[in-house]
């Protein structure tokens, strides 16, 4: 009898002790056999979803529970779409991110008057960036402009795939007196390149050359394209030879605006949950991430791809938003009107 009460007993201590694991770990239980949904504001085959293609085959492994996961590619607006669907329509339980326009994080700092604005990038729960951007602009072979210079006396059709698209060149048009027409109605950044080598459009206001350069790479080998200035705070190694904008921007207000319109470079590659998801699996989300980030075969099969890595933490993006949202109010205020509609 003796045996049998300490065999009872201690099937009973094993048994608590594996119920007392499973609820100390509810990220787990929850995540098991769940897929998470990755939504992607450009089409397939872009560098927002490549990238997230690359996240989704690494970072499960990661997270409690080892869920699945699935692209969802949901084109429109500059990454509006997605982006509002996310904040108010997602389900908010740790099923659903998303990879979205850099621009979007600031867009409603700079396009509040936008009515189709439906989120606050601050009460979103930022998982991190996997790269920052060198913006780049681009010339097709055609065109006459050969250099900078060549943008202030002569119009350049460029095509736009919404607001957030703008950015760029509504400032250059607005500060540097460049003379972009800006073209609408493209839902993809792959569309307007296509576009441009088909005649429709003459160049592209690049805000993203990793992203870009898998098109951008060949006609660069057949001569096809010409780079006119770089749209960042400091010169990507790649392009040695080309200008920073900042050398054509000459008072010390215009400059502090155009290291607001700048700053989402920084975030290059952002992805993100909905707001009012459960603390514990945001950090879980946070903490897969920093962890994919460090794998071996992650890294491995971005180096293949030519993808580059310049990563963000979650923590590092929310010091970075908050840095920019606490802008003064007279630079805001400027850099609003900087980037209204063409003044020329």
């Amino acid at each position: 009898m003796k045996q049998a009460a300490t065999i009872l007993a201690a099937s009973l201590l094993t048994i608590s002790a594996s119920v007392n694991q499973v609820a100390a770990d509810p990220v787990a239980d929850f995540y098991n056999g769940k897929r998470i949904t990755v939504g992607v504001g450009s089409e397939s085959g872009g560098g927002y979803d490549a990238y997230a293609r690359l996240l989704t085959r690494h970072m499960g492994q990661y997270i409690p529970g080892d869920p699945g996961f699935i692209v969802q590619n949901m084109p429109g607006g500059g990454g509006l779409r997605v982006t509002n669907h996310l904040y108010t329509v997602a389900p908010k339980d740790g099923t659903a991110i998303a990879t979205v326009q850099r621009g979007i994080l600031t867009s409603p700092l700079l396009e509040g008057r936008h009515l189709q604005l439906q989120y606050d990038p601050m009460k979103f729960n930022w998982i991190g960036s996997l790269n920052s951007e060198t913006g780049l602009i681009v010339v097709w072979h055609t065109a006459p402009h050969q250099k900078m210079e060549d943008l202030l006396k002569n119009d350049l059709l460029v095509g736009s795939s919404g607001p957030s698209t703008d950015f760029l060149p509504l400032f250059l048009n607005n500060v540097v007196k460049t003379k972009f027409k800006i073209i609408p109605g493209y839902k993809s950044s792959t569309e307007a390149y296509l576009a441009m080598e088909k005649g429709e459009l003459e160049g592209r206001v690049s805000t993203g050359w990793a992203g870009d350069k898998d098109i951008l790479e060949p006609w660069m080998k057949d001569s096809k394209v010409r780079f006119l200035a770089q749209l960042a705070m400091t010169k990507n190694p790649d392009f040695p030879d080309v200008p920073l904008i900042l050398d054509y921007i000459k008072t010390p207000q215009e400059k502090q605006v155009a290291e607001l319109i700048l700053s989402a470079q920084a975030w290059g590659r952002p992805f993100v949950m909905p707001p009012d998801v459960p603390k514990d699996r945001v950090e879980a989300m946070r903490k897969a991430f920093e962890a994919m980030v460090k794998d071996a075969k992650f890294l491995a099969e971005a180096k293949k791809l030519r993808m580059d890595l310049d990563v963000l933490s979650g923590a590092e993006m929310d010091t970075l938003l908050k840095r920019v949202y606490s802008s003064s109010p007279d630079i805001v205020e400027a850099a609003r009107k900087s980037i209204s509609e063409n003044t020329r």
